[in-house]
């Protein structure tokens, strides 16, 4: 009995642990309700925007159907209603382009407009209110942008990416990345206290998270973009990588062999969080050699790309 108790008690947790990693995707195919029906529609804020064909520049000039949305207009995630689905661990991933980018425009709003606080694009560079600027500018006008915002509970901790790099860390000591007692998230549309920190644009999709992805299923998923965007399984192929010594004393090599000669890879190394703890770059159809001397001893995830081809192997440093 004592192990049938103990069996059911597991698979309960597993179920719940399941349960609780969910995710609310929004493709705006000529509407605002979340693919799987299990999120609630989106609301609209400002004036009503319209459906259009856009062409995706960074998913091989692709065209989606895509929502434009007006000046100072945007859309609203209902968390109460959803459950209080973004808590305070949370991944926020927005793929869209703003048309202008002079001074603050508005990405995300945690407080119902009531105060400037939150994450804005200021002159093409990152910016959380009042707290970090990036130092790189790496959204430009009109075009789309792949923008990630991640928030984790234990240790406070704000990231935000862009083409899944990290522009943006801060430990949020204010709570001024979660929802508040209004229970909305709000997007693209500003505060009415300060004029012009808005401008029009599109948005492809909106993917909300009830926990924080890591920097590298964040790489994960600007790599496979296409499937992100469109809500399928496509283009990405999975190709063999051998490592070898491994465990590695002062050096391991990766074989590129599998990869297309000639042409250039990028070569990642994360350490057993999730973080990038180096990248270089390689020549399909060669070997790299990499000294262990870059990081601490541990066990770590070699994850190599080039275009939709990827790779991964553990690597063991001693």
């Amino acid at each position: 009995m004592k192990k049938i108790t103990t069996l059911i008690l597991a698979t309960l947790l597993v179920v719940s642990w399941v349960s609780a990693q969910q995710v609310f995707t929004y493709n705006f195919e000529n509407n605002l309700s979340e693919t799987s029906g299990s999120g609630p529609d989106l609301t609209i804020l400002g004036e009503q925007g319209v459906f259009e064909t856009a062409v995706l520049n960074e998913i091989s000039q692709q065209t989606k159907t895509v929502y434009r949305f007006a000046k100072n207009s945007g859309l609203q995630f209902n968390n109460a209603a959803a459950g209080n689905f973004i808590g305070t661990d949370y991944t926020i991933e927005i793929y869209f382009v703003f048309d202008e980018l002079s001074s603050w425009k508005r990405v995300v709003d945690w407080k119902n407009r009531k105060t400037d606080w939150g994450a804005y694009v200021f002159n093409g560079k990152l910016n959380f209110y009042n707290i970090l600027y990036s130092q790189e500018a790496p959204v430009l006008p009109g075009e789309f942008t792949y923008y990630v915002i991640t928030r984790t509970a234990g240790t406070q901790q704000v990231l935000i990416y862009t083409d899944a790099e990290v522009k943006i860390d801060f430990v949020d000591n204010g709570n001024h990345a979660l929802v508040d007692e209004d229970g909305v998230l709000n997007f693209f549309h500003d505060d009415l206290i300060v004029p012009n920190e808005a401008s029009a644009g599109a948005v492809a999709m909106i993917r909300l998270y009830s926990y924080p992805l890591s920097q590298a299923q964040v790489t994960q998923n600007w790599e496979g973009l296409g499937s992100q965007v469109f809500g399928i399984s496509k283009q990405i192929e999975k190709l063999p990588v051998f490592v070898y010594p491994n465990p590695a004393e002062t050096v391991f090599v990766a074989d590129l062999s599998a990869f297309e000669p000639g042409k250039g890879a990028i070569i990642r190394l994360y350490d057993v969080n999730g973080k990038q703890v180096y990248q270089t770059t390689a020549t399909g159809g060669t070997r790299v050699e990499i000294g262990t001397g870059i990081v601490p001893a541990g066990i770590y995830l070699l994850h190599i790309s080039q275009d939709m081809k990827i790779a991964a192997s553990r690597v063991v440093v001693r």
